[in-house]
């Protein structure tokens, strides 16, 4: 029961961050102006997809379905969380939002990132032969992907500086003192994914000798 479950909770967060990418090609092919200030909340279909993740996944770790530590899913949800809730719900009209530079290239990082992510976990539950190449790419594509979310989430972040600092002051503080944390935080992810990929493909290797 618990495989099954897990593979559904891939399955379909694979194909969320499928939907995202598709319309964030669609949005860049556009001039990444179908959002507007004055119009609503922006990427709310990104919100609502990564609040589900991060709740699940939390619930996930916590009840032991699966091996990835607690701090580094705390890491990953409060940096995307700073900028889905705390600067495109909370500041729907900060420019930053749909910046085709920095959101756009946050966006690509992080969808890219999940399909890949939940994509092989759906190959691995669900017994199919998983290619090396695919395995690779799990454990390598963060090689670039992890420093342009980190480039991108940095520079949305202060390019929304100023209007929440007219709007929100005592948030503005908290953003101030939050930013410094994506280095520490980015390293020590970094520096996880490192040793998995080390372990992975070293145990990989083993197997074909």
């Amino acid at each position: 029961m618990t495989k099954s479950y897990l593979l559904l909770y891939n399955g379909v967060s694979a194909l969320l961050w499928t939907y995202i990418l598709y319309h964030c090609l669609i949005d860049i092919s556009n001039g990444y102006h179908s959002f507007e200030p004055g119009h609503g909340t922006p990427h709310k279909f990104m919100i609502a997809t990564q609040l589900f993740n991060s709740s699940f996944e939390f619930l996930h770790s916590v009840f032991g379905l699966v091996p990835t530590p607690i701090p580094t899913l705390l890491l990953q949800s409060f940096a995307r969380l700073i900028i889905l809730v705390g600067i495109c719900y909370v500041i729907p009209e900060s420019p930053a939002n749909y910046n085709i530079f920095t959101f756009a290239g946050l966006t690509l990082a992080w969808s890219i990132t999940e399909i890949i992510r939940y994509g092989f976990y759906v190959l691995k539950l669900g017994k199919f032969t998983v290619p090396y190449s695919i395995l690779w790419l799990r454990y390598s594509a963060f090689f670039i992907l992890y420093p342009l979310g980190l480039v991108c989430e940095s520079a949305t972040v202060y390019n929304s500086y100023e209007v929440i600092e007219s709007r929100l002051p005592r948030y503005s503080k908290f953003l101030k003192y939050a930013l410094p944390l994506y280095i520490p935080g980015f390293l020590y992810l970094y520096s996880y994914m490192i040793k998995q990929r080390g372990k992975v493909l070293r145990r990989e290797k083993e197997k074909l000798i």
